[in-house]
């Protein structure tokens, strides 16, 4: 049996780990009309691509009129990730990680009662 040596398979693991790394999609693709909801409540944003620096983020504005947001909701910024979104706090803290799968974001991605995030849909 043929053995690979310890740095040839040190070189072989870090290639194959730097070569799966996941991009970082670019904000002006994530701009534009949101819904975060969960099993019973929902809120209408808006992600921007103007930066918020003291959050290290976008703009991010909550649908103000009646009935666009039924739960608080206190993010002022979000922040692209390579497998997500973050809504962030005005110090740039994340309040919520959104996992990217099918379809949109799910936070709490291993259990069903997290939040969801998907782009508004134009009826809505």
């Amino acid at each position: 049996m043929k053995l690979i040596s310890p740095f040839l398979f040190s070189i072989m693991v870090t290639t194959t780990a730097l070569g799966s790394s996941l991009p970082l999609p670019h904000p002006k693709d994530l701009v534009g009309d949101w819904i975060v909801s969960d099993a019973r409540q929902f809120c209408a944003i808006h992600l921007w691509i103007d930066e918020i620096p003291q959050a290290n983020g976008y703009r991010l504005t909550i649908d103000a009129r009646a009935g666009a947001c039924t739960f608080p909701l206190d993010a002022v910024a979000w922040r692209p990730a390579p497998d997500g979104i973050s809504l962030l706090d005005h110090e740039g803290t994340t309040l919520i990680f959104f996992s990217q799968e099918a379809g949109g974001y799910r936070s709490h991605i291993a259990s069903e009662h997290g939040m969801r995030l998907q782009r508004k849909k134009a009826a809505e």
